[in-house]
C-alpha cells in the first residue's frame, strides 16, 4: 500500500511515516522543508532511509497532484500553523475576523483543500486528516476563529470527497514521548481532581462546560499512539464507526468579497456526522485496538506455519 504523508517531517507526520512502515506500506514524505535535521525528530532511527522525502508546498497550484502521480492508496494529511491553544482579542475586529485570522484561515485550508481535491482526482482511496479534539474547537474557536474555521474547512471536503474512508484525528494535544510529564500529572489525583471540579461548575452554570479548561487538563496523547492509530486506520486493520461530533462556536463564515465575517452572532455548536477519533482517551483505545490486532495477526501467522 502506498501512502503519502502531507507535513510527514514534523512531530506528528514524522511517527505516522514510521508507524505507517511498521505496517508494510510504502511511504512517502511531503513538506515544505523535505528532510533536515532541525525539522526531523527522528532523524537518527534507521526507518528514516525506507522514506521517499519529498520536498514541495501544498500550497502551490498542481504540487500536490504532482506528489501524487503514479497511484497512491491513502494520504494523510498534518499540515496545520497556528497555536490551537491561543486566545485572546487579536482574532476579531469588531465582529468580523482580524487581518491574523484570515491570514490562519488560508494557511490552514487552502493547502488542505487542495491536496484533498488531488487526492480525488487521483483516485486516492484512504485519507486521514489530523485536526483537534471537539473540547479544543468549542473552547478556543471563538478566539482563534481563523485557525479552527480553516481547519474544519479542509476536514468537511476530505469527508464529503472520502466519505466512509475518510477519518478524522482530534487530540487535544500531542506530547513527544509517552513519559511526558504532563501526561504523569494529569492522568494522577491532581489532575483528576481539577477535572472533576470543572466538570461539577460546568453542570450548574447556565452556560455549560468551561471547554478551554477542559482542554488545557486533557493530557496529552504521545505522537507514537496518535500514529499507531492512524496508519492502523489507513491499512485498514481497524474500523472507526461514524458518529457526531460537535465543533466550536462562530465558526460560520463568509469568504466571499475578500473579507471574512461571522454569519451567526448566536451560534453555539455545529455538529457534524463524520468518522472520527476525538480527543486522548479515543486515540489511545484505538490504537490499544491496533496493537491486539497486530498481535493476531501474527499469532494466526505463527500457527499457520
Amino acid at each position: 500500500m502506498r501512502v503519502v504523508v502531507f507535513g510527514g517531517t514534523g512531530l506528528v507526520g514524522s511517527h505516522t511515516c514510521k508507524a505507517l512502515l511498521a505496517c508494510g506500506c510504502a511511504v512517502t514524505s511531503i513538506s515544505r522543508g523535505g528532510l533536515r535535521a532541525e525539522s526531523q525528530p527522528l532523524l537518527g532511527e534507521s526507518w528514516v532511509s525506507q522514506v521517499d522525502w519529498q520536498r514541495a508546498d501544498a500550497a502551490e497550484d498542481g504540487a500536490a497532484a504532482k506528489v501524487l502521480e503514479g497511484g497512491v492508496d491513502g494520504v494523510v494529511s498534518c499540515i496545520g500553523s497556528g497555536d490551537l491553544q491561543h486566545a485572546s482579542a487579536e482574532a476579531w475586529n469588531g465582529w468580523a475576523w482580524s487581518d491574523k485570522s484570515i491570514r490562519q484561515w488560508r494557511e490552514n485550508s487552502e493547502p488542505n483543500l487542495k491536496v484533498v481535491a488531488a487526492a480525488k482526482a487521483a483516485g486516492v482511496r484512504r485519507f486521514a486528516f489530523v485536526g483537534v479534539s471537539s473540547d479544543s474547537e468549542r473552547g478556543f474557536g471563538g478566539p482563534n476563529p481563523g485557525l479552527y474555521s480553516g481547519k474544519r474547512a479542509a476536514a468537511l471536503a476530505a469527508r464529503d470527497a472520502f466519505g466512509a474512508e475518510f477519518t478524522y484525528f482530534g487530540p487535544s494535544a500531542v506530547a513527544r514521548r509517552a513519559d511526558d510529564p504532563r501526561i504523569k500529572t494529569l492522568n494522577g489525583g491532581l489532575g483528576r481532581g481539577l477535572n472533576a471540579i470543572n466538570d461539577f461548575i460546568g453542570e450548574i452554570r447556565s452556560f455549560g462546560p468551561d471547554y478551554t479548561t477542559s482542554t488545557r487538563l486533557a493530557p496529552p496523547v504521545p505522537a507514537a499512539d496518535l500514529a499507531l492509530a492512524i496508519a492502523a486506520c489507513l491499512s485498514g486493520s481497524v474500523a472507526v464507526e461514524e458518529s457526531v461530533r460537535a465543533s466550536g462556536m462562530t465558526l460560520w463564515t463568509d469568504m466571499s468579497g475578500g473579507s471574512v465575517t461571522c454569519l451567526e452572532r448566536e451560534q453555539t455548536e455545529i455538529r457534524d456526522a463524520m468518522r472520527h477519533v476525538d480527543g486522548t482517551a479515543a486515540i489511545l483505545e484505538l490504537a490499544e485496538r491496533a496493537r491486539r490486532a497486530e498481535l493476531d495477526e501474527a499469532a494466526a501467522a505463527a500457527a499457520a506455519a
